[in-house]
């Protein structure tokens, strides 16, 4: 039987770990781990994610805050880190720019802001701060779905319209260079 072929005895997320460590650099997947660490971690935690030794992570996450990527804090005596959000705003913002043609983009934002009528309509609201203002405290689950639904749309509206504006001041740089 060769190497490639699970005997059935493998715990698939060893394979998977198995998998992902040969297909990855170190630095790779500490990259990985800290852009999707949602709070602030010890360089423990992130090691152990990213399956490397922590003398490894600490390296990685220091160049990865170096480059703007991660921040590095220090709460009672340990240095933690996190992804830096608004380096992965500006990330999502140049990737739908460069992807997305001005006109998928304005399109989408129309969309966008149609899906916002309705939900101002439907919750009788002018933002998803007012709706959880209003809601009771038996508030079923449908209604925090929808508030969160709402604050999902508006973000991704900001985002798309800042997308078209990062492209046009990239146009304007070109053209007066």
């Amino acid at each position: 039987m060769s190497s490639d072929q699970n005997t059935g005895n493998e715990d698939p997320i060893q394979a998977a770990e198995a998998e992902w460590k040969a297909s990855t650099t170190a630095l790779e997947r500490v990259k990985q781990v800290s852009e999707q660490t949602t709070t602030t971690e010890p360089v423990s935690e992130i090691a152990t994610e990213a399956l490397v030794s922590e003398p490894t992570a600490r390296k990685h996450l220091n160049a990865l805050v170096e480059i703007g990527t991660v921040t590095k804090t220090t709460e009672s005596g340990t240095t933690k880190y996190s992804r830096d959000d608004d380096q992965l705003l500006y990330q999502r913002i140049r990737t739908l720019a460069s992807e997305h043609s001005r006109e998928t983009l304005i399109d989408e934002i129309q969309d966008l802001k149609q899906r916002l009528d309705e939900l101002k309509t439907e919750y009788d609201a002018v933002s998803p701060e007012t709706v959880v203002t209003d809601l009771s405290t038996d508030a079923v689950e449908s209604d925090w779905e929808a508030v969160a639904e709402w604050q999902t749309v508006e973000r991704d509206l900001h985002i798309a319209q800042a997308a078209i504006n990062y492209e046009r001041a990239r146009e304007i740089g070109r053209a007066t260079e």
